[in-house]
């Protein structure tokens, strides 16, 4: 991966990076004392005991071995004692094996050690075994009959000191920025992870190389309320949504259709025979849910603003609701056509829309086997050819329905709808390679839901949409019609809000 490539994961997935960041900041900063001390914390205690050994006054007795002392105390019967004192139940020499043992040979003394988590334990340990060897060599034993032990120093815990490396700072705020930081590392793996498990296509770089199409429009992301409102083209034709089905329909209308794969050449003819060259327009997707119906409505809608009559087909026989777009009830149509070819001529099937230039004839009623319908539309769509300028074929999507194969080879060209974020790279191979193979023009690609900025300076997206509806040329109407009054005075009647009334024409003063 390029580090372009890197930032564009990171960009897509910020949220993820976001929340890992947050959520180990959070965490350190709850479980950390307000007051936490500077001075850190001992992990271990060692407490040790001292003894002295001596021997007897004896003349011919033997020296004092300090080594035999040693092994008595760590086997056999002084381990045993110091369990008992300890109320220990387990085995005494796995006690015993935690001891640390120094004999001193100058000063013939015994030094015990003990090391634990807990200062009271080491000590309590150390002392046990000080207190059982005392007791013990107060009878003579085998090779020490002459030794007598006593305690000079009872064990006392001391704090073993960290022994260097990284230690964690205990302020609440650095261990907090620490664990940002971790969290943020972990968000910037786990960006990069799910990046590479998410194949969706977004952008229109991706989705032009896995169609092997050209992308001839975006529409930006419309709300739930615009996308069910119709055809947003004849409602609202100064958004940039109307103008994005726009430039579909010029590049219908003045660029080539190729087949997949192919080159893409503009059209040099003429406007209305290339409109006559791609008449019959199939529009669909990959999948249900990208747009496809929306997209037809306003593709119709900006063809009869134009001024050519536009002729629907509802051809999505298994989920058909083109005629929602268009306020026009389900009732005959495609089906019962095919259906009784011979009783129902397909004029009388033609329905007027809300608007002007715009007909449809639904999916009809009998929908049983959309199937089997599908595979005999061949006359509808001769004869249908006849009826209007534009004819627009609402189908089925590619990869969920075969009832579109059908239909492919007697279109003129195909249109294609996706929405960004929903195709994945191996889907959009696959209708690249089911297009391609059924050789059918192909006009190219509207992208739905594309992430539009608006730019500030009133170019590009927002660039005459809505004139008039802004704060900031509001703002500037309410300054040139200021200055105009200034400049200009007419008749009280004939300037109301900065425009004229009556018949327009201002009146010069006396």
């Amino acid at each position: 991966m390029s580090p372009h490539d890197y930032f564009r994961a990171f960009r897509r997935r910020w949220l993820v990076i976001l929340v890992c960041t947050v959520v180990a900041a959070g965490i350190m900063w709850l479980v950390t004392p307000a007051n936490a001390t500077s001075t850190p914390r001992p992990t271990s205690y060692t407490a040790t005991a001292t003894l002295l050994v001596g021997a007897d006054d004896t003349e011919n007795g033997p020296g004092v071995s300090m080594g035999r002392v040693a092994l008595y105390l760590t086997t056999g019967e002084i381990p045993k004692l110091a369990a008992q004192q300890l109320g220990y139940t387990g085995d005494p020499a796995v006690l015993a094996s935690g001891l640390t043992v120094t004999p001193d040979l100058t000063a013939l003394a015994m030094k015990i050690s003990a090391t634990a988590s807990d200062g009271d334990r080491a000590a309590a340990v150390a002392n046990a075994f000080a207190k059982s060897t005392v007791k013990f060599f107060e009878k003579p034993r085998p090779g020490a009959e002459n030794v007598n032990v006593s305690i000079l120093q009872v064990a006392t815990p001391i704090a073993n000191k960290s022994g260097g490396g990284f230690v964690v700072p205990p302020g609440r705020g650095i261990r907090t920025l620490l664990a940002g930081a971790l969290g943020l590392l972990v968000g910037l793996a786990l960006a990069l992870l799910i990046d590479r498990l998410d194949s969706r296509l977004r952008n229109r770089d991706e989705i032009h190389d896995a169609l092997r199409m050209p992308i001839i429009a975006e529409i930006p992301k419309m709300s739930r309320s615009q996308r069910s409102r119709g055809a947003i083209v004849a409602e609202d034709p100064l958004s940039v949504y109307a103008d994005g089905y726009r430039a579909a329909r010029t590049a219908l209308v003045h660029t080539a259709s190729r087949q997949i794969p192919g080159e893409y050449t503009p059209r040099r003819s003429a406007a209305s025979r290339a409109t006559n060259d791609a008449r019959l327009i199939l529009v669909t997707s990959a999948f249900p849910g990208e747009g496809k119906s929306t997209s037809a409505a306003n593709l119709a809608a900006s063809f009869a603003e134009t001024g050519l009559t536009v002729l629907v087909l509802d051809a999505d026989l298994r989920s058909p609701d083109a005629h929602n777009h268009f306020d026009v009830p389900q009732g005959g149509g495609i089906s019962d056509f095919i259906t009784d070819h011979g009783d129902t001529p397909l004029s009388t099937l033609i329905r007027p829309t809300s608007i002007p230039g715009v007909r449809i004839i639904t999916a009809g009623t009998r929908l049983a086997n959309p199937a089997s319908l599908a595979s005999r539309m061949g006359v509808l769509l001769d004869e249908a050819r006849d009826l209007a300028d534009v004819i627009l074929v609402d189908s089925a999507p590619l990869l969920a329905a075969s009832d579109v194969f059908d239909v492919l080879p007697m279109v003129d060209t195909v249109l294609l709808i996706v929405r960004s974020g929903r195709l994945t790279e191996t889907s959009a191979n696959r209708v690249a390679e089911l297009l391609g193979r059924f050789q059918v023009p192909v006009s190219g690609a509207v992208i739905v839901g594309a992430k539009v900025k608006r730019r500030k300076d009133g170019y590009g997206y927002g660039y005459g949409y809505g004139y008039g509806d802004s704060k900031k040329n509001k703002k500037r109407t309410r300054k040139v019609t200021a200055n105009v009054a200034e400049n200009f005075p007419v008749e009280p009647d004939i300037l109301t809000d900065g425009a004229p009334s009556g018949d327009g024409r201002a009146r010069r003063p006396a």
